[in-house]
């Protein structure tokens, strides 16, 4: 009984069989309701159903229906694969273009870093040789002389690049360099809609509260902690005291930007 079933299974679920069988129940549907739902003898039943059904709703439509579906239904892929053939080479064509720019974006910048290492290992090369030829020079005073001048450009050079290195990244808030307990402090007091931060002065409230949360209460070096680290918040321009007292403070603009970006 089970490989007849599995064998009758295996057929219907053929196309062909398939909608064969969607087309009858379509087509019968009501001759079917009528038969679940009709209280009486099997007699009356099966009375109602045939009022509603007929050899070619039984057998030929669905059977016909399911051929014509059968056939048709490669056609049908067809006509809407050519379609949609022209959108879906254009959607195509936007991310190879959009791949193509970012390789070539990165191939740029891969580029400009391998140009800037090379500047850098020529500026050394350059260093060693011109540290040669003062080597070589046989007066000891004027070699020592201008030894000591060449290192002096050197470090006024060293210290302008890092200046321009500075201005670069004037108004990019950074969080590599802050302390914990700092990212702590800043972290609660952004929780909160005004980014307050309050440091009582008084010797039986040593606590720095930041939103919702306190900080510092546990002894003397866990305070010490926090208030060293509310003062790192207040040096990097993070935070601002509120009034004269220093007792009130609040995140600044870049104080949010970088609580955003933790």
């Amino acid at each position: 009984m089970k490989d007849v079933i599995d064998a009758v299974s295996s057929r219907i679920k053929t196309p062909y069989f398939g909608y064969a069988v969607l087309a009858f129940l379509a087509l019968n549907w009501r001759g079917l309701f009528l038969l679940i739902t009709t209280t009486g003898s099997p007699q009356e039943r099966l009375a109602a159903f045939d009022t509603v059904t007929n050899n070619y709703t039984l057998l030929v439509l669905p059977l016909l229906a399911g051929a014509v579906v059968a056939a048709s239904t490669s056609w049908i892929q067809y006509i809407f694969g050519i379609i949609s053939r022209k959108p879906s080479g254009l959607i195509d064509n936007l991310y190879l273009e959009a791949e193509h720019k970012r390789t070539i974006r990165q191939a740029e910048l891969e580029q400009s870093r391998s140009d800037l290492f090379a500047v850098k290992e020529k500026e050394l090369i350059d260093r060693a040789k011109r540290d040669e030829e003062v080597a070589s020079i046989e007066d000891d005073d004027a070699k020592v002389k201008l030894a000591a001048q060449i290192e002096t450009l050197r470090q006024e050079r060293d210290q302008l690049s890092a200046q321009l290195k500075n201005q670069s990244n004037v108004g990019r808030p950074s969080t590599y360099t802050l302390s914990k307990e700092a990212i702590d402090i800043i972290k609660a007091a952004s929780q909160s809609k005004s980014g307050t931060i309050i440091r009582p002065r008084s010797i039986g409230d040593r606590t720095v509260q930041a939103g919702e949360k306190t900080f510092g209460s546990e002894n003397s070096r866990d305070f010490a902690k926090y208030d060293a680290a509310l003062d790192e918040l207040i040096k990097r321009g993070l935070v601002k005291a509120l009034g004269g007292k220093g007792e009130v403070f609040e995140l600044t603009s870049n104080g949010w930007q970088v609580a955003d970006a933790l």
